[in-house]
């Protein structure tokens, strides 16, 4: 039977109800448990503190027995999270449903664990605790939505509550992420910020009992108000919401459509070729709009996907002009200048094992002439003439190093280009467990793909005995190799 997908809603609604349960309680012994056992960090094979003591007592008294004597036993718990303890939180884990029964004790964990302390918390809670129980009651007992049943009946505003509900449930979750950090540098801070996530929680329940009920509209205006609330929370914590994220990257994405339009007007006024570079434009502005549209409604992650989606269109459409602009004049003069101190190091290295480089010094000089044009162009703002110097001058240091053998050599070349594909199959797996583990990672496939293809190009050149585009070709593929691990 498929479960759908927002069952996760109802099971971290649980997890809220549980945290203000937690919340609420006063300092009772039977809630001794509670106060010791402040899981803020994920627990796995070699961690050493007192929540690990906390978590071999509950396994015990769930009759999860670590050990039958010995350190790990009833009485006898330790802050050792070692092999026993990995084994009974897998036992344990496996009879809540956690999967997989991995035996680390994370997030996930941490939530089963606060919905089977609801359980007993409401059959030990005080008669005189009122506040708890009319929190209790108030927040119905949910039941999994099964596709077929709930799927016929879902509105629009249901979906948009659902949107709201689960990013305001996301951050709280991250927001106790990034307690950890805070409790070790300022207990009290983490303390006020706690407080800050309780009042939270008791207005995500008014939002969570309006779903329940089906008023899906105030459902979604009160977690409106509540995701503002959780993102100051999330950032005082420390962390960068979402929010923030869409709104600096909108942010810079209208600054480059400005700057492409900008490029574009003077490519017409001067009557250079402009391709399709207004079609494309055209397209990244309407991804801009929905990407705005997005940040409105307070769906961050929408926005910030169509704002990337806006500037790849944007960077085509750079492409399309046939135009020099002052960043592009920029790059070229900082990548030829790489170049000729690159060719310099080459040549002095041969100079000193006793290789002839007279030949190569004097394309050096050429080289170095020529930067000093670009750079004089570029002052000047002549983004054409800085290119068209720069290129001349990169070209000249590309000669000065085959002039002594170089880079350009079929030996190093063959190296590099094996280096590369190690590089590439390491990153391809580091991909794929990330994936596996249900990490975002961005857009790095894409760019593991654009590193192959150009991997695949300079196979083909070296089989050419075209040297020098091989490494050319092996710089930009590592290019793409840093985009895809900064993606993830």
């Amino acid at each position: 039977m498929k479960v759908f997908s927002f069952t996760s809603i109802i099971q971290l609604s649980a997890v809220a109800l549980a945290a203000t349960i937690l919340f609420s309680l006063p300092l009772a012994t039977n809630a001794q448990s509670v106060n010791d056992c402040s899981f803020s960090r994920t627990l796995e094979m070699g961690v050493d503190g007192e929540d690990v003591r906390c978590l071999q007592k509950y396994l015990n008294d769930s009759g999860i027995i670590i050990a039958t004597e010995g350190p790990g036993s009833p009485g006898n718990e330790t802050s050792l999270y070692r092999t026993l303890t990995v084994e009974a939180v897998q036992r344990w884990q496996t009879e809540n449903d956690v999967s997989p029964a991995s035996g680390v004790f994370g997030p996930v964990s941490r939530a089963a664990y606060l919905l089977d302390l609801v359980s007993n918390l409401e059959s030990q809670k005080p008669e005189t605790n009122t506040e708890t129980e009319d929190i209790v009651a108030a927040v119905p007992s949910p039941q999994p939505l099964v596709a077929g049943a709930a799927t016929d009946v879902m509105s629009e505003e249901r979906e948009d509550a659902e949107r709201r509900l689960s990013a305001v449930m996301d951050l709280v979750l991250d927001t106790f992420e990034e307690l950890e950090d805070v409790r070790e540098d300022d207990p009290d801070e983490a303390n006020d910020i706690q407080e800050d996530v309780r009042d939270v929680l008791e207005e995500l329940f008014s939002a969570l009992e309006k779903y329940f009920d089906e008023d899906f509209n105030e459902a979604e205006e009160d977690a409106d108000a509540v995701l503002e609330e959780i993102n100051d929370v999330y950032e005082d914590a420390g962390g960068e919401s979402e929010s923030s994220e869409a709104e600096d990257l909108l942010e810079d994405i209208e600054d480059l459509l400005e700057d492409v339009k900008d490029l574009f007007d003077e490519a017409e006024d001067n009557g250079d070729r402009t391709g399709d570079a207004e079609d494309l434009i055209e397209d990244a502005e309407d991804l801009l709009k929905d990407a705005r549209d997005a940040f409105d409604d307070r769906v961050y992650r929408q926005a910030i996907s169509d704002a990337l989606d806006a500037e790849e269109l944007l960077e085509e459409a750079e492409d399309e002009i046939e135009t020099e602009s002052e960043r592009d004049a920029e790059r070229a003069v900082y990548d030829a200048t790489e170049e000729v101190e690159r060719a310099e190091d080459e040549i002095n290295e041969a100079d000193e094992d006793g290789e002839d480089v007279d030949e190569a010094e004097d394309l050096l000089k050429d080289a170095e002439r020529e930067i000093k044009r670009a750079e004089a162009a570029f002052d000047d703002e002549d983004w054409q003439d800085a290119v068209r110097f720069a290129s001349e001058a990169e070209d000249l240091a590309d000669e000065a190093i085959d002039a002594i053998g170089g880079e350009g050599d079929k030996d190093d070349a063959k190296d590099d280009l094996d280096d590369a594909w190690d590089d590439y199959k390491d990153l391809k797996d580091e991909i794929e467990e990330a994936e596996d583990d249900g990490d975002d990672i961005g857009r790095a496939e894409r760019y593991l793909d654009d590193a192959k293809d150009l991997l695949d190009e300079a196979e083909d050149e070296y089989d050419d005995e075209n040297y020098d585009e091989v490494m050319d070709l092996i710089d930009e593929a590592l290019e793409a190799l840093e985009e895809a691990e900064d993606e993830l």
